[in-house]
């Protein structure tokens, strides 16, 4: 079987998987408002009725991709803040650089997730994993507010200095406000843990 050109083959089986593939590329190249199940079926090398076994509607797709992106969110900061040492103020660091290194290398898909466009519905699985990377977070400030490393105040207002914190400077970079690259500047990763170590002198006691 040929496919077109641009169009990535799926193994049988696994066309949803494709189609998400698919689609986000195409989200990275031509942004949301072009993306069609149409062109996403072109772009996936598949009949132009196939997205429709999976997706009811393009509003359904965004979804999915979004989802998709929380989940992925979630596992990147779960898996720094793991393979930090058990200090809480570490943990939270490498959060942060997991969290704005996750965002930053994927901004068409950062936009979708944050930029409001997103019809959320009554989907009890998209807004558990929406969730999903915020919780994260809050186990972390919760295990420094149990060992003492924290303030004693309630860990979810502490974990939304943080997430607020960390998220503006991702929507500042992948608006192009701020240069994740100057020279001098040590990249993203030493911009992050700057900022980080900053919000961890507000939050330690």
């Amino acid at each position: 079987m040929t496919h077109p050109k641009g169009a990535q083959p799926y193994h049988h089986g696994d066309l949803r998987n494709a189609l998400l593939l698919a689609a986000e590329q195409l989200l990275a190249e031509q942004g949301a408002a072009s993306l069609s199940l149409r062109a996403v079926a072109k772009r996936a090398g598949v009949s132009h009725a196939a997205p429709y076994r999976h997706f009811r509607d393009r509003a359904a797709l965004l979804r999915a991709l979004a989802q998709g992106g929380f989940e992925r969110l979630a596992g990147a900061i779960e898996l720094a803040a793991g393979n930090a040492s058990q200090n809480p103020e570490q943990k939270l660091v490498e959060a942060g650089v997991a969290y704005v290194r996750q965002a930053v290398e994927r901004p068409a898909l950062t936009r979708l997730m944050f930029g409001g466009s997103v019809m959320v519905e009554d989907d009890a699985a998209y807004r558990q994993a929406s969730a999903a990377a915020f919780e994260a977070l809050l186990k972390i400030i919760g295990e420094g507010v149990a060992a003492g490393v924290f303030r004693a105040r309630d860990p979810r207002e502490l974990a939304l200095v943080a997430w607020t914190s960390m998220h503006g400077m991702t929507m500042l970079m992948t608006a192009g406000l701020l240069d994740s690259n100057a020279s001098g500047n040590g990249g993203i990763d030493d911009q992050v843990r700057s900022i980080a170590r900053n919000v961890i002198y507000g939050l330690s006691k």
